[in-house]
């Protein structure tokens, strides 16, 4: 998983490639332009409980929500990428895994006799390292699998993680924790990424006001 080293909000961006908007220059401006086309995305499934019509959980609403977050400041947003990382999946897996992480979703919540259902904490817990493990975008994959894990636990009508947000220019409090939280979960440890879900959901006991999530 790729995360962005500390920055000034002065610091210029060093890749403008697929850069939409004329004007932006530092990754100040950047971060400011890519933090309302997020909550524009926000807005639209979280204002609200979202239908199932709206947030299906297909692959292709996976990937359409990236763009969605994204699309008005990059070009590539939404877009599969197609180059080996050291991160995330092959490339040819991407889509896949993708389609694989949809049917678990869909089994995860279907009601059926037998040992309870997966709780729904875990459930997005589970769907968010999923879906930054995959890592199919270039960039915005933390970003997108916090989203797509709130608008999970949306269409349930259940509480939502407020992942507070960082400041530019400062790198966040929680980050070292974070990554350890997702190399657990590598390994087959979900209990760290669980409890930072718990942390940040209203009401847990955990909960810290002060914390920010790492960006990426």
């Amino acid at each position: 998983m790729a995360f962005d080293p500390p920055i000034d909000g002065q610091t210029p961006i060093d890749d403008l490639s697929g850069l939409r908007l004329r004007g932006v220059r530092t990754q100040g401006e950047l971060n400011l332009a890519e933090a309302s086309n997020i909550r524009r995305a926000m807005v639209r499934y979280l204002a609200a409980r979202p239908s199932r019509r709206r947030a299906p959980f297909d692959a292709a609403w996976m990937v359409r929500l990236h763009r969605e977050m994204f699309g008005r400041v990059w070009s590539w947003a939404g877009a599969v990428r197609r180059r080996e990382l050291n991160i995330g999946s092959p490339p040819h897996r991407i889509e896949v895994e993708l389609h694989e992480l949809a049917a678990d979703l869909a089994a995860w919540e279907a009601t059926s006799p037998g040992p309870p259902a997966m709780p729904l904490h875990e459930q997005a817990a589970r769907l968010h390292h999923r879906a930054v493990r995959i890592h199919p975008f270039m960039n915005g994959n933390g970003r997108w699998a916090r989203l797509l894990a709130n608008v999970w636990l949306a269409r349930a009508g259940a509480p939502l993680v407020e992942w507070p947000e960082s400041t530019v220019g400062t790198e966040s409090p929680i980050r070292a924790e974070y990554l350890r939280a997702i190399r657990a979960a590598d390994a087959g440890d979900l209990a760290p990424l669980v409890g930072l879900h718990a942390r940040f959901t209203p009401g847990s006991a955990t909960r810290s006001r002060h914390s920010a999530p790492p960006r990426s």
